[in-house]
């Protein structure tokens, strides 16, 4: 069934781009009406057109080019979210648009070399780790990736946390490790190096618990576990300034969260996720209720340090949302503005408007064959880019 989606939208993709190039060569008209005419394309269209000669390449690739399409409003991106990745189906990967309803395939990652796995993002670009434990950075629309130098941590893909931060005004990013021993590196593209910090983890935690963390306000808020064997302790924050962790533990709303997990369920634990969400720390996490798997989001509220229950997914046999009784993937939470999209175990999608508390479920992804849930999610909303550096 994929391979069919696949083929037709190749070919419906495929005979717009050629009709376009078409048209514009036979009318042999000047490079600027060209230029003009280009510039009016949506992104996904324009990748396409630099397909089609070295010449449009080079001109959709120019700096002023980018600058002329960057002033026509009409043609702003939207970010695409969330982003599903295949592990097992020719690295291909395809996005959800909010604006359409409808998923829309990218690229597949195949133009970077060896088997890698999706860990981390930020605007329009991907941090992958490869086979090797190396982290590499990759722009899925220019198609353009580097490998990082290798950090001193341990990266194994069960005991460490990998965030990315954009900084947006100097299109600059800066990559945060927490090893499984628990020793904080960051890599800074500006430098090109790696930083290790001065001031690890508290005493007393040992581990940070899950994939997943929300940057606010200059914070970096992790989930972590005290001691060997306890239950879910907390969270604690990360000063990305001064490269310094707090030593103040933020305890989880009760009988939340509770038990050791990390990517998938395992009998009698429960999975928890932080999100940053309108400039709030968000915290999506289950609880066992006479026998029902309750799936809940609170909003941190750091005047006082308290949890306020946001909204509960709905968990009646009737909804469309039943699936959600078997799990919810730590790794597969993401938020943009008002929307936050949430995935089961099994790979079907909730999405809810924080600002109506209103729950829909999103179409099933194509990547996710029958109920098999093979697959990775980018946590953050991706917002394609042709000048995104890596």
């Amino acid at each position: 069934m994929m391979n069919r989606w696949m083929t037709r939208r190749n070919r419906k993709e495929k005979g717009t781009t050629t009709a376009i190039g078409t048209v514009l060569q036979k009318e042999k008209l000047p490079l600027e009406a060209v230029e003009r005419i280009l510039s009016q394309l949506p992104l996904p269209a324009l990748v396409r057109t630099c397909c089609v000669c070295k010449q449009w390449h080079a001109l959709i690739s120019s700096p002023r080019f980018l600058h002329a399409r960057a002033e026509i409003p009409s043609v702003a991106n939207t970010p695409y979210f969330p982003v599903v990745f295949s592990r097992s189906y020719g690295r291909k990967c395809c996005a959800f648009d909010f604006s359409t309803h409808q998923w829309q395939r990218l690229a597949p990652l195949n133009f970077v070399p060896y088997r890698v796995t999706y860990v981390a993002g930020a605007g329009g670009l991907f941090c992958l780790r490869n086979c090797f434990e190396l982290l590499v950075v990759c722009n899925p629309i220019t198609r353009q990736w580097k490998n990082l130098p290798r950090s001193t941590g341990q990266l194994c893909a069960s005991h460490s946390l990998i965030h990315m931060v954009l900084d947006v005004p100097s299109t600059s990013y800066k990559i945060i490790t927490i090893s499984g021993s628990c020793k904080t590196e960051i890599y800074d593209r500006s430098s090109q190096k790696w930083d290790i910090t001065s001031n690890n983890l508290p005493p007393g935690v040992t581990s940070i618990r899950g994939r997943t963390a929300a940057f606010c306000n200059g914070f970096l808020y992790c989930i972590v576990d005290e001691g060997m064997g306890s239950k879910l302790s907390g969270i604690i924050a990360y000063d990305l300034q001064l490269a310094m962790w707090s030593s103040m533990l933020i305890v989880l709303p009760s009988g939340f969260g509770e038990a050791r997990s990390s990517n998938s369920l395992q009998p009698g634990s429960l999975a928890a996720s932080l999100i940053e969400c309108r400039g709030h720390v968000m915290l999506v996490a289950e609880k066992m209720q006479l026998g029902a798997t309750l799936v809940s989001i609170f909003e941190l509220q750091l005047t006082n340090i308290t949890w306020i229950e946001v909204a509960t997914l709905p968990h009646d046999p009737a909804s469309p949302f039943e699936s959600f009784k078997h799990g919810l993937r730590c790794d597969g939470v993401v938020v943009h503005g008002n929307v936050i999209c949430l995935t089961s175990q099994s790979g079907d999608m909730a999405a809810l408007d924080v600002s109506t508390l209103t729950w829909t479920r999103l179409p099933d992804c194509p990547l996710v064959l029958g109920k098999n849930a093979d697959i990775d999610i980018a946590v953050f909303p991706f917002l394609p880019s042709l000048d995104a550096p890596v």
